[in-house]
């Protein structure tokens, strides 16, 4: 049985699922062509310090950042697909979409431990003129805030798919 929702935007869905696949297989190549760039580069022996050395870290930092995000965006792709499908098992991508955001969040608490311990004591992050125990409170505090959301969303999108798929299952 399908909700009068899904019938009446189904053309839309699909778009909307395949801009999302469309995104995060573009994001996965990018991430990929850049890391054999980064390879290509560590190999000819260009030098890391001056202009290419901060360009190598920023993009360093960020690939994790790209991929997660386009496996966010396959992922919800494959939800909106399952939804729209009569029958049949969620994909390998969607049952452990919820680990993949679970990698991510120790990742990310993992390098913000790091870059906080990496800071000096009187070193100032944000450039307002926090003292020491305010910064790491306001990092602490933020951090914790994006693991928390990112845990909430991997145990709702558990919840949800295995609800819908036990759904079909009644039908």
């Amino acid at each position: 049985m399908k909700s009068r929702f899904l019938t009446e935007n189904r053309g839309l869905l699909r778009l909307c699922a395949g801009a999302a696949r469309f995104c995060g297989l573009f994001g996965l190549g990018a991430v990929g062509v850049l890391v054999a760039l980064l390879v290509v580069l560590t190999m000819s022996g260009a030098p890391v310090t001056g202009a290419a050395g901060p360009w190598r870290v920023e993009l360093l930092t960020k690939l994790p950042l790209i991929a997660f995000y386009s496996f966010v965006a396959l992922v919800f792709a494959e939800f909106i697909s399952f939804l729209l499908a009569s029958e049949g098992e969620p994909k390998w991508l969607l049952r452990h979409g919820d680990k993949i955001i679970c990698v991510y969040v120790l990742y990310f608490v993992g390098v913000s431990i790091q870059v906080a311990l990496q800071t000096r004591a009187g070193q100032d992050v944000s450039g307002v003129g926090f003292s020491h125990v305010f910064r790491w409170v306001f990092v602490g505090a933020s951090v914790a805030l994006h693991a928390l959301i990112w845990l909430g969303i991997a145990l709702v999108l558990r919840k949800v798919v295995s609800i819908v798929r036990e759904s079909k299952t009644l039908v």
